[in-house]
């Protein structure tokens, strides 16, 4: 029997009337078989919908740099430098293992160098050293070094850039900078690959400035608001670019050329751009070393195992009851 409620209008009844019935077929079936048969639809879905979720990347919530799993918002000071990479044959020993104390005060000398930094807490090491020092440790020509340390102490902008996670955008030109192969100087230290790794949906200002060398290239540098770190930025390459075309080809050894200054990519330094080569002493690993999204961890397949477990153990207490 169920109890009913008479909804219509001026009509108060209610009382008990006999349930519909099952179907036929169903009534045929013992009572542990339809059981069964529930608790095994509702695993498989269980186990559907987990495995659905592990295909998702997890957003802005744990990231690669380098051989380095960190979290967003984590802020990560590197590693030495590999034994091929081109700045261990520009910089002297001293600045490859430990910054050295004291040097800061020469004008002229190099920065510690590091690789695979993640800039994840604005201004918690500001930089300590010159526009000059962070140029030249960078490999950028002295008519560049020049051209943009000046410009930078006279304020002398050519855009600004706003930065996040997922690019570092001018405004005027729209021009897209690549946020994981950043080379950023902090505290008296310039580390190449560094990764903007800010917590999600954070943003940071900066000035950018351009110079171009004797070559035809031109170099964009920006100096964030929240910290002073001079930074050299590369261009998110962009196929079918006269040099790739050059390239392919054996051809023009400076394409860029070809293009007006304001349509000529910014590169970084040839010096910088570690992450085209593979050292076999460091791993069979090339520069990048997969700075990628992380997919989620292991949890919802563990949760999906413990849903199969629990339809296990009401299954068997099933039969037991049905065999009593």
């Amino acid at each position: 029997m169920r109890r009913y409620r008479c909804a219509a209008a001026g009509c108060g009844w209610k009382g008990l009337l006999d349930a519909p019935r099952p179907a036929a077929w169903a009534l045929s079936l013992p009572r542990r078989t339809l059981l069964v048969a529930l608790m095994g639809a509702m695993t498989l879905a269980a186990a559907a919908a987990a495995g659905w979720w592990l295909r998702q990347p997890a957003k802005d919530e744990r990231v690669m740099v380098g051989r380095h799993v960190v979290n967003r918002g984590t802020h990560l000071e590197g590693d030495q430098l590999p034994t091929a990479h081109p700045l261990r044959l520009e910089l002297p020993a001293a600045l490859l293992d430990g910054e050295p104390e004291g040097f800061a005060e020469t004008p002229e000398a190099r920065l510690h160098a590091r690789r695979h930094c993640a800039w994840g807490l604005p201004g918690r090491n500001p930089y300590r050293g010159s526009a000059v020092q962070a140029l030249q440790t960078a490999q950028l020509s002295p008519t560049v070094v020049k051209a943009i340390a000046a410009d930078i102490q006279a304020g002398r902008k050519v855009d600004r850039v706003t930065v996040r996670n997922d690019g570092i955008v001018a405004e005027k030109s729209g021009r897209v900078f690549d946020p994981r192969r950043v080379a950023m100087t902090y505290g008296m230290t310039m580390c190449v690959d560094t990764r903007v790794n800010f917590k999600p949906g954070h943003t940071e200002g900066a000035d950018l400035y351009e110079a171009m060398d004797e070559d035809g290239r031109i170099y964009a540098v920006m100096v964030p608001d929240v910290c002073g770190n001079v930074s050299v930025l590369g261009q998110r390459f962009v196929k079918n670019t006269p040099e790739a075309a050059a390239a392919a080809t054996g051809g023009d050894p400076r394409p860029w050329l070809r293009l007006p200054p304001e349509l000529r990519p910014r590169m970084l330094p040839d010096k910088l751009r570690y992450t085209d080569y593979r050292d076999p002493k460091d791993g069979g690993q090339d520069g990048g070393g997969g700075d990628g999204e992380l997919p989620e961890p292991g949890s919802l397949l563990l949760a999906a195992l413990a849903l199969a477990a629990a339809a296990g153990t009401s299954l068997r207490a099933v039969r037991r009851r049905g065999s009593r």
